[in-house]
Formats: structure tokens, sequence, C-alpha cells
């Protein structure tokens, strides 16, 4: 037991030794059941120098998998480490770890049947990229042959990077549709659709051999459904900051987003530009259903958006606890009934989504 002089003080004190505590392997859990729509289900965090790189929902929800940089004190450079949070317990387990040069981790995924675990490696100093996939029931790791950049769990087709080349495959491994992409560390987003049907593609304005900013191809036919100009109606010249493509369930809208240019919705079949979010979001994440856009703001919180119009909506989802420095990553559990956030200096915190009722701003 401590006094302090005010409520705010005492309430500051305790935020600061919770966000310790948590530092040190506790967590704060809740059964999902007994939670209100809104609530905090699970917070924890990870001693993240650099804060939370990527995280992924497990299929079932009840694990969380987060990627953080780790200082390598003796060679000065920072290394990568992916973790697993099984949100029942709190318990974390590292599955992979890199300290021998400079990486960051991205594009991470549970495979559909929750069995593995896929992500990749980006070794900041040469741009290259590798991925990996970690057996979760053996803790087993292997590299993988190919880049891979995203996976449909409904035809099994796969998207992923080959010798600058972007390539769809199969269930059996062969390729389906091969699309120049230009250098790696120069190619824009890329993004395959639910159904594994189309492929959405941004090229960078310096990097590109077509008149298109923007391409949407046909899987199956080999052929390019949809061209059209850089959809933001700001810096339309200039695609660098885009940093991810999202088609929705219905496959009739592509959603494109970056933390320099903001978010915004496109007409799969015309290319028109349906809304823009003008604001820097550092991720976001379609709900599941596909009605519902998550944003998160760089120095928050997390904005639910409509996805069909733009419109944001209340209430918005602030992590409680100290005050964040900056939010990083926000993602959807498949069901739709957790919606997890990571924040800077590497907390993670999953909300009870399903149930929430959402209004107009003042409605």
């Amino acid at each position: 037991m401590k006094s302090f002089g005010s409520e705010r003080a005492a309430r500051e004190a305790l935020e600061k030794i919770v966000t310790e505590k948590m530092r040190d392997g506790y967590a704060v859990l809740r059964d999902v059941a007994a939670t209100e729509p809104g609530d905090v289900v699970v917070q924890c965090a990870t001693p993240a120098t650099n804060g939370i790189v990527a995280f992924a929902l497990h299929p079932d929800g009840g694990t969380l998998a987060v990627a953080r940089g780790i200082p390598d004190r003796v060679r000065l450079q920072l290394g990568s480490e992916v973790q697993t949070v099984d949100l029942r317990t709190g318990a974390r387990r590292v599955v992979y770890a890199d300290a021998s040069r400079n990486s960051a981790v991205h594009d991470m995924a549970f495979e559909p049947d929750g069995s593995h675990l896929t992500f990749t490696v980006r070794n900041t100093s040469s741009g290259g990229d590798t991925s990996h996939t970690v057996a979760l029931a053996t803790g087993h790791v292997q590299r993988l042959p190919r880049t891979r950049l995203g996976r449909d769990a409904v035809a099994g087709r796969i998207l992923v990077s080959d010798d600058h080349t972007l390539r769809v495959l199969g269930p059996d491994g062969h390729s389906c549709l091969d699309l120049p992409a230009g250098e790696p560390s120069r190619t824009g987003a890329a993004a395959l659709s639910p159904s594994g049907r189309l492929v959405g593609l941004i090229h960078h304005p310096d990097n590109r051999d077509t008149e298109y900013d923007l391409e949407i191809w046909d899987v199956d036919t080999g052929q390019r459904v949809l061209g059209a100009p850089y959809p933001f109606p700001t810096r339309a010249d200039n695609a660098r900051g885009l940093g991810k493509l999202m088609f929705d369930r219905t496959e009739q809208l592509l959603v494109a987003s970056g933390e320099t240019l903001g978010c915004c919705g496109v007409s799969v079949e015309s290319g028109a530009l349906c809304w823009t979010i003008e604001d820097r979001l550092a991720d976001v994440a379609l709900s599941p259903n596909g009605t519902r856009l998550a944003g998160a703001r760089i120095q928050g919180p997390v904005i639910v958006y409509d996805a069909a119009t733009g419109q944001p909506l209340e209430p918005c989802f602030v992590v409680p606890g100290e005050p964040s420095l900056y939010y990083r990553t926000v993602e959807f559990s498949a069901d739709g009934q957790l919606l997890a956030v990571g924040d800077y200096p590497g907390r993670v915190t999953v909300f009870r989504f399903d149930g929430l009722e959402f209004t107009k701003p003042g409605g």
C-alpha cells in the first residue's frame, strides 16, 4: 500500500508498475464470454527495444504471434525475434530468433489449419527477403524456397516473390500466374483476393514497365482486368508510402494504405476511387465480414470505419495503461470476435470486438 497526493498520481504509478510487471512476463487476462464488448480481454508486453514490428492471430483466436526487434549489443545490430503468446494463460514462447544481422519481420500469418506460422524476414542492410515457417507443435523452423507474400485459405493459392517476379502458386506448388515485379526493394504492395482469383499490385513510379500504377489481374485467365492511375487525390505521383493492399470478401473493393498517404478504397470493377481517409495510419485491417475497417493512427487511437463508405465510426479503441509513444499494428481474429492492437514500446492489447454497436460521430 502506498498513498499519493491525487487520484491521477496514484493511477499513473499503478500503470507504470503494471507495465513493468508485464515486461517481466505477467499478463492481464479476462474471460472473453464475461467481457463486455469493447473491453480489454488480454494485455501483455514484450521487452522490445523498437516496439512490435508485426503480429498475427491464430485462426482459433487463442494464440497471438508477435515479431519484435532484439538488440545485439556485441555487434551493435538489431535482430528479430518471433514469440507466441497464449491468450488463455499469458504464457510466451520464442519460436524464432535471429540476432546476427539487421533484420525485420513482416507478412506474418498462420496457416489456415493453424498448424504452422509463416513469416518473412527482411535484411534491412541488403533489402533481401527470406520466408520461414514454424511447426507450432514441434517448434521446427524451415526456410522456404520463395518469399511468401500472403496466402488464400479457399483455393490454397499463395503469392510469392521469386527472381524479381510475382508468382501465384497453386496447391500443387506450380505457378498459376507470373508477373514482372522489378527489384524486390522497390516493388510496391501486392495482394491476393480471398478466393485466390485476383491479384492486386501497385507499381512504384520509377520502377514499372507499364503506364498504370494500379493493376488487377485474373489468375485463372492470366489477363489484366484493371489498369488505373494511382488513386490517391494527393501525392498521386508518389506511391513510396504505400504499405498494404487488401481485397474485401466480396472482391468488389480493394483497400490501399500507407503511413504517409492515408487510406483509400478502389472499385475492383472500374478502378474508381470510392473513398479516402486522409490520416497517418500505422496499420489497417479489414474485419472478416468486410463491413468494418480498423485503422491504427500512429499517435492513436484505433478508429473503426465503415468499409463501404470510409466513414469514421464511434467508439474508438484506446490502449489502456502507460501512454503509448505510437501505435504499430492492428489485426482481427478470424471469427471477428477480437481486435488486437500493438503499440510501442512493445505492448499487445486484445479487445472484444463482436457485439459492439457503432454509430456515426455525434450520432
